[in-house]
């Protein structure tokens, strides 16, 4: 392997660390989302133009996520700066490469690349070992403090997070096909016992015909009836070996389930009378010897679902429709909290059967402490940020104001432009914390009463002031009187006229409309960009959703845009949508109601 650092790159425990690395079946995979939307984060936090997530193999490096270095998937390890980085447990950190010995003849520094700067935290696995590394590149020299340290470690922390949990994801996939193989395998037997007991049963059914003319003629055909006696009991024997067959084959379905830790319920439709298995039991906290009844199992869910649940087993009962729904339980016995996940339907009344809704109770803990703890880090990058943030804004309205008093006409230009990233920055932040909001339903909303068409002419004028690269016609707007947060739904219209702009060919035009529907104001804004996919337009106002296209490439973003207002409009108990054949143009449109109609 060619080494260009002059030192060795191989640490003694390496066969175990690639050992480590390789379980998690993750090296030379396709991109994937959550580990793009880490690296793209990173160079918005660090102001750098790259950030790679780097697995260090035996004899390659492979990128993970690439944020900033084109299309490429992996290097060799003899040339890649992160095969020295997973050498120390802390952050490797290279201010000046053209002084550091070891770099002198690596080609990312004194070749055509001309690397300035590198920074890179390990990845590190929960039994320690060192499989690769979450860094920062610039082409530029530039400096790393204390704070960035933290951030870059912390960033490593959940990339390894993720990768623990694409493997648990990878793992259940994997038991989930094993079981439902052996289900089918067993399905097989089934039905194979079915039909052995169909024939035994016609077998029978002939025996009992021949029988009764035996008995016609007893006296006559002794010998004739001793013999349909002999075969009848042949039957019978087959019948039982038949049954036992059957026995085996529920025996199977059984173990499958159990090895599935899935709970099993039944409650009678009407009298709600409840059956549960032992492991329900162990999941709410009773012994298995318990009567867990219907009103007892609700007892242990926690109070602010108790009545959502109880909702929804009504909903499925009164309307046959399927029972799918997540939700807290407190154990009974040592009131442990675990999330569950609980889906059943209705079997109605068949042949003197009673009607009964029955299910599976699912343990998903562990899913909704990985979800808890990526929102937690958002929120900590968020808060961190913002001091810094508001302080900069400080500072450049200050040195705004001396270069205007001194009539520098060119460096007020260049502090108006500073000013504007700042704010951009800011409305980034505010983004990434109302989506925490939004996540729990606690958008604060300021009701005020307003007239549309004024809040819609703000919106005009300034799109005049910013944007110069696109026609926007504003449709004229009646008097469109609503109750609602007149600032969060400027920043809805804002923010969907920002994509119709960044989407569109430059010199294209948009079209901006708000019209009364109803008891409902509609507002629209119709684009001449590239267009939205059925595929893509299913997951649009999703957190952290974005559209992957050739034509995307270029175009930053992290898919909250479109969730914050989807979330402030639904809280505005209006829709939201998008029409578009996936070829050439967009319609964006929300509704809101009309104050007379909220009455």
């Amino acid at each position: 392997m060619e080494n260009t650092f002059g030192i060795n790159i191989i640490p003694e425990n390496d066969e175990q660390r690639i050992s480590a690395l390789r379980r998690y079946q993750i090296l030379d995979t396709p991109s994937e989302e959550s580990f793009d939307d880490i690296a793209r984060l990173a160079t918005e936090i660090f102001g750098v133009p790259i950030s790679l997530i780097s697995l260090v193999d035996r004899e390659e490096v492979y990128f993970k996520a690439n944020i900033g270095m084109g299309k490429a998937k992996r290097t060799l390890r003899g040339v890649s700066l992160c095969s020295l980085a997973v050498l120390n447990h802390e952050t490797t950190v290279f201010t000046d490469p053209l002084n550091e010995p070891c770099l002198l003849t690596n080609p990312n520094v004194v070749g055509d690349f001309g690397l300035k700067f590198y920074a890179g935290a390990p990845i590190t696995t929960p039994d320690g070992f060192r499989i690769g590394t979450l860094c920062i590149i610039d082409q530029v020299e530039r400096s790393f403090d204390e704070r960035d340290d933290k951030i870059l470690k912390r960033m490593a922390k959940v990339v390894m997070a993720e990768i623990e949990l694409r493997l648990s994801a990878i793992n259940e996939i994997q038991k989930q096909l094993e079981i439902n193989e052996e289900i089918e395998a067993m399905n097989e037997e089934l039905n194979a016992s079915n039909e052995e007991l169909v024939r035994s049963k016609r077998e029978i059914e002939l025996l009992n015909t021949e029988l009764t003319n035996i008995n016609d003629t007893l006296l006559e055909t002794n010998k004739e009836l001793s013999a349909s006696v002999a075969a009848f009991q042949a039957s019978q024997r087959e019948l039982i070996l038949a049954n036992a067959k059957l026995a085996d084959s529920e025996e199977m379905k059984d173990l499958a389930i159990e090895q599935a830790q899935l709970g099993l319920w039944y409650i009678d439709a009407n009298t709600r009378e409840m059956i549960s298995s032992p492991r329900l039991k162990d999941f709410f906290g009773y012994p298995h010897s318990a009567n867990m009844t219907f009103e007892a199992a609700m007892a242990q869910v926690r109070d602010d679902y108790r009545q959502l649940v109880l909702d929804e087993v009504n909903l499925a009962i009164q309307n046959h429709q399927p029972y799918n729904i997540e939700y807290p339980i407190i154990s009974f016995m040592d009131k442990r909290v675990r999330w569950v996940k609980a889906m059943g339907k209705l079997n109605p009344e068949d042949k003197g059967r009673k009607s009964y809704l029955s299910g599976t109770v699912m343990d998903i803990t562990e899913q909704k402490e990985d979800e808890q703890r990526k929102n937690d880090f958002i929120s900590m990058v968020s808060h961190e940020l913002k001091t810094p943030l508001t302080s900069m804004a400080g500072y450049v309205q200050l040195l705004e104001r001396m270069l205007t008093a001194s009539n520098n006409t060119a460096g007020v230009k260049i502090l108006q432009r500073a000013a504007n990233q700042t704010r951009k920055m800011n409305l980034m932040v505010d983004g990434f914390l109302n989506t925490k909001r939004a996540e729990t339903g606690k958008i604060p909303l300021d009701l005020t009463t307003f007239d549309m068409a004024e809040l819609m002419k703000e919106a005009e004028e300034e799109s005049i002031a910013i944007i110069s690269t696109h026609q926007v016609i504003f449709a004229p707007v009646e008097y469109t009187e609503v109750h609602a947060d007149r600032e969060k739904l400027g920043q809805v219209i804002s923010n969907l006229l920002t994509n119709a702009v960044k989407y569109s060919p430059i010199g294209s035009t948009i079209n901006v409309a708000c019209v009364q529907d109803g008891l409902f104001a509609r507002v629209m804004i119709k684009d001449e960009g590239m267009g939205v996919t059925l595929f893509d337009q299913e997951k649009l106002f999703s957190r952290f959703h974005r559209i992957e296209r050739k034509e995307t490439e270029n175009i930053k973003g992290f898919g909250i845009g479109l969730y914050l207002c989807a979330e402030i409009i639904r809280r505005h108990h209006g829709e939201i949508g998008v029409k578009s054949d996936g070829i050439k143009g967009s319609v964006f449109h929300f509704t809101l109601p009309l104050k007379h109609g909220l009455g």
